[in-house]
């Protein structure tokens, strides 16, 4: 718009009017910002335990993948050396290689599967071909085994796979590790093999590989040897002909409990060893107490072992609703929490005749 003045002069002068606008408004006032802070929170809020369940899923599932490839090293096992790894000698001892795979071989079963799983090369580590002379070379090579963590046993709910935890409750006696070099830490299994139905009598073994040639084995006891009824015990050679409930009916390896407190501290009595000892509570579970009267069902890793129950040979899991078990056919499971006790218990024996069966659980 053009505003118009006359001078006295005659002249006439024109100027334009400007309007007045309103500029835009630029941000956000404090309001509109608290409401989107709180609208992304809720959202977060929302998106978190999903993805904390996807993760968890896929732990689980590698967890459940890491036990179908142990128990189909196991059935390999089977397959070249006649009968599933076997359980060695005690707390004391770990794997020589130069012992081979069955009785006289001190390892655990864990050890006794590193050649079927591509670890070749640490089962050998230190071997020499003399299985009766035990060299310092030897001893500190077994050390090494010892200190190895593996992701083959591992169950990442739990742990990381590459860890090592504090020797912090046993060091081996005075002498310590009587067929290795003792350090402060050492690699761990989560998983347990199936001992049998029955708490075993479970020591340190000789105290070297002379003593061993007459010691009193609890396995060689015929009052003991109706109480071993698992896969794997002290000096076992268990084949699938002794498995007469059938292999799709009895556990093979599976989750062990450990309190969650102790995942990294190394006192869980049942977790303070190596993953390569001998027949030893880190190592083998049982499915019952008291001569088999007693539960002893699967319980979570939340959850510490009852009161006045004076063990730790359960198996449990971090996972929840159950342990991931795997059976003799190479399948696995998952057992609930409140699966029946007696169920679990005759899932453990590999020769009861009872009518244990998964088919009942799922």
């Amino acid at each position: 718009m053009k505003n118009c003045i006359l001078s006295p002069g005659g002249i006439s002068f024109c100027t334009r009017r400007r309007t007045a606008t309103r500029r835009g408004r630029v941000g956000f006032t404090l309001v509109e910002l608290l409401v989107v802070i709180a609208i992304i929170g809720v959202l977060v809020a929302l998106l978190l335990p999903a993805i904390q369940a996807a993760r968890e899923a896929a732990r689980r599932t590698q967890c459940v993948n890491n036990l179908r490839q142990l128990a189909v090293a196991s059935l390999n096992h089977h397959d070249v050396y006649k009968h599933f790894p076997t359980g060695g000698w005690g707390w004391f001892w770990v794997g020589d290689p130069d012992r081979g795979f069955g009785k006289e071989q001190p390892g655990g079963w864990a050890y006794n599967l590193l050649p079927f799983f591509e670890q070749q090369a640490l089962h050998d580590l230190g071997k020499d071909g003399d299985p009766d002379v035990l060299s310092r070379d030897q001893r500190s090579s077994a050390s090494q085994v010892v200190q190895q963590p593996i992701a083959m046993i591992t169950c990442p709910s739990r742990r990381p796979s590459e860890g090592v935890f504090p020797m912090s409750t046993n060091n081996g006696g005075n002498s310590g590790l009587f067929n290795s070099l003792t350090p402060d830490f050492a690699g761990r299994s989560d998983y347990a093999i199936n001992s049998g139905h029955v708490q075993n009598e479970i020591g340190q073994g000789p105290r070297n590989y002379n003593d061993a040639k007459t010691f009193a084995w609890q396995s060689d006891q015929r009052a003991m040897q109706e109480q071993l009824t698992g896969i794997s015990y002290e000096r076992s050679e268990v084949n699938l002909r002794r498995v007469s409930d059938g292999t799709s009916n009895t556990y093979m390896i599976g989750e062990k409990h450990i309190f969650y407190e102790d995942y990294l501290t190394g006192r869980d009595r049942g977790d303070n060893e190596t993953w390569c000892t001998g027949f030893n509570n880190d190592n083998f579970r049982v499915t019952s107490r008291d001569n088999g009267t007693s539960e002893a069902v699967p319980i979570a890793d939340s959850q510490p072992i009852p009161a006045g129950e004076n063990n730790i040979y359960r198996f449990g899991s971090p996972h929840s609703g159950g342990a991931n078990m795997a059976m003799c056919d190479g399948s696995v499971t998952t057992i609930s929490f409140d699966v029946d006790w007696q169920i679990h218990r005759d899932l453990g024996n590999r020769e009861d005749g009872n009518p244990a069966s998964l088919d009942g659980l799922k």
